[in-house]
């Protein structure tokens, strides 16, 4: 009887293992999946890890301790000032790249201390305007982008500090424009206030008087709208066209800056 009872237990045995190969996978088919699974898995923190490597690296190069200088390729050899003006109690930062031939910087003013291209200056900074430096293959070709008139036609205008001003005007603007040095100047109203006009022409010449503009290499304009919206400086140095936009009224003492 006892062998009995031991045959069936053995007997028992036999039948459990016999179903449980039906109902696991073999093992070598396990060892594969394992494999695939702990590749995928290294995969994926490879590849996390590289993300999470260049999102450092972007942080590095955006926005950590990075100047306005520090966009300008250091082969065009060319140095922004380090004076550029900013309303007391108030931070100047800017949203900064530079690619091939060209830098451009779109500057606010915050609150507090924002590095540059830090993702809240869009956010909670207040737009001060636009500056651009385009790199030509040759000065010629970057004398092309600058405006170049010699003014002398139109009724003349005594701006004052020995500087007459030609006027005309034209689709509903009255312009006021002069020379000084190898700088041509406008200054534009609506003709519904023409005499803003000349009473801007004024005051730019009053302004240059003592302050001086950067000295073009050969030549620059400038364009000072009365409301402030349209007004442009754009000056050559060599083969580099510099170019200030939406500066408003903001735009000499960000043009005086420059050297």
């Amino acid at each position: 009887m006892e062998k009995l009872m031991i045959l069936s237990v053995i007997i028992g045995v036999m039948t459990a293992c016999g179903n449980e190969e039906e109902s696991v996978l073999p093992t070598e088919n396990k060892e594969q999946i394992v494999e695939d699974v702990e590749a995928s898995a290294n995969g994926q923190q490879e590849k996390q890890a590289a993300e999470n490597e260049e999102q450092v690296e972007i942080s590095k190069n955006d926005t950590e301790s990075r100047s306005f200088q520090s966009f300008i390729p250091s082969e065009w050899d060319i140095s922004l000032p380090s004076d550029f003006p900013v309303t007391q109690g108030k931070y100047l930062t800017a949203i900064a790249f530079s690619k091939e031939n060209v830098a451009t910087f779109d500057f606010y003013e915050t609150e507090k201390e924002l590095a540059i291209n830090d993702p809240e200056i869009k956010k909670n900074g207040q737009f001060i305007g636009h500056l651009e430096i385009t790199k030509f293959e040759t000065a010629e070709a970057a004398s092309e982008e600058i405006d170049k008139t010699v003014f002398k036609d139109g009724k003349t205008v005594n701006l004052g500090h020995g500087i007459t001003g030609y006027q005309d005007g034209g689709a509903g603007s009255l312009f006021t424009s002069w020379n000084e040095g190898r700088w041509a100047i406008t200054a534009r109203s609506t003709t519904e206030k023409a005499e803003e006009s000349l009473a801007t022409a004024k005051e730019t010449v009053d302004f240059l008087e003592t302050n001086i503009m950067p000295i073009p290499k050969q030549y620059g304009h400038l364009h000072i709208d009365a409301e402030q919206s349209g007004s442009l400086a754009k000056w050559q140095k060599q083969n580099f066209v510099y170019t200030l936009t939406d500066f408003g009224d903001k735009t000499l003492n960000w043009l005086v800056t420059f050297k």
